[in-house]
């Protein structure tokens, strides 16, 4: 596998893992969920500006599906309030925002990236 795709995987592997584990607000399911799983690369691919960005990513994400929930209280038919992070995780997942970002950060990573 290419360096690049596997930085972008990771990169939004990472985004996932974060903003499930700040949706859910860091509860005992998601948790085991985490340390069950496998996927991604036991050596570290992303730097610690990677990991900052990721974070304050998903903070502001976390905060707007929050909010989203806060807005749909009376809004929307019965069985349909509260928050919807999965629906916002999947969106986000597929989205091109969120490989832009994923690219630019490679861009400035790559030179760290090939003097591993």
């Amino acid at each position: 596998m290419e360096l690049k795709s596997i930085y972008l995987d990771q990169f939004k592997l990472t985004y996932f893992r974060q903003i499930l584990i700040k949706s859910y607000n860091n509860s005992e399911c998601v948790q085991e969920i985490i340390n069950s799983d496998h996927s991604g690369f036991t050596e570290a691919i992303l730097t610690e500006d990677d990991n900052k960005m990721i974070d304050s990513l998903t903070t502001a994400d976390s905060q707007r599906i929050k909010k989203d929930s806060t807005h749909r209280i009376g809004r929307v038919a019965e069985g349909a309030e509260g928050k919807h992070p999965l629906e916002f995780m999947l969106d986000r997942l597929q989205s091109k925002w969120l490989d832009s970002i994923a690219n630019e950060r490679y861009k400035t990573s790559e030179i760290e990236l090939h003097n591993q």
